[in-house]
């Protein structure tokens, strides 16, 4: 009895295993394609700037977001956001978005920059902003 208890134990472990590494296999990322954001056009040194953003990540429950990569120089804010997609078999029927998710940017200087969001056909999205100096 013990023997056959071990036997499917051994066979359910083995499966489980088959089934994680499975789905891991098929785990994809991608860049999501933003709409549009949502920033001050003037802040003040000091001031943390706040950048919302809008878009589709997927159509169903399996996809979600990832991370964002941040690739900022000098005046330029540079970023790409990046979603995943579960690669699961059944996925629940909701619509994902990135509903004004937002990134903090600190510590900025006076002067004039740009805000670069890398699209998936690595097309640019790009706002402007000023940050005037503290006082004025």
């Amino acid at each position: 009895m013990k023997k056959s208890f071990a036997g499917w134990f051994l066979l359910i472990i083995m499966a489980s295993m088959f089934l994680v590494n499975c789905k891991k296999n098929k785990e994809t990322q991608f860049i999501i394609q933003v709409d549009s954001i949502v920033v001050a056009d003037t802040i003040t040194v000091g001031e943390e700037l706040v950048i919302a953003f809008y878009g589709l990540i997927g159509n169903n429950g399996c996809y979600s977001f990832s991370h964002v990569e941040d690739n900022s120089e000098g005046n330029v804010l540079a970023f790409t956001l990046y979603g995943k997609n579960s690669g699961a078999d059944e996925c629940p029927q909701v619509i994902v978005k990135l509903d004004g998710a937002t990134i903090t940017v600190t510590n900025l200087s006076q002067g004039d920059y740009t805000i670069e969001i890398t699209q998936p056909n690595q097309t640019k999205l790009i706002e402007e902003f000023f940050v005037k100096p503290s006082g004025t």
